[in-house]
């Protein structure tokens, strides 16, 4: 039984074509609450395409890429256990808004 416990959770909105730097997705669940999104990770041959109400989780140590085919509104998680890193999804999302220029 898994008996992973809520530890970070925050959502965003993104504007259309809006394209997110994550240095590392492990551990954390993206979740597509509306929209559209595409995401992509460093040396993985895959395209994840979520739709409203789906999602992704990693826990390998990989950079992503998160991309908004429309207005979007992204969730993301950590789960006690399943962390890999120690960062928290929202110090992720304040660094990759950093490093497109963009304001949290």
């Amino acid at each position: 039984m898994n008996t992973a416990t809520l530890l970070d959770r925050t959502e965003f909105d993104l504007a259309a074509r809006a394209l997110v730097d994550i240095p590392d997705i492990s551990g954390t669940q993206v979740i597509c609450r509306r929209g559209s999104l595409w995401i992509t990770l460093d040396n993985d041959p895959r395209d994840i395409v979520l739709e409203a109400g789906e999602s992704f989780f990693s826990t390998e140590h990989r950079r992503a890429l998160v991309y908004a085919f429309q207005a979007s509104v992204v969730a993301m998680r950590a789960v006690a256990g399943r962390r890999c890193i120690a960062r928290s999804p929202c110090d992720l999302w304040a660094q990759a808004c950093l490093a497109v220029g963009e304001s949290t």
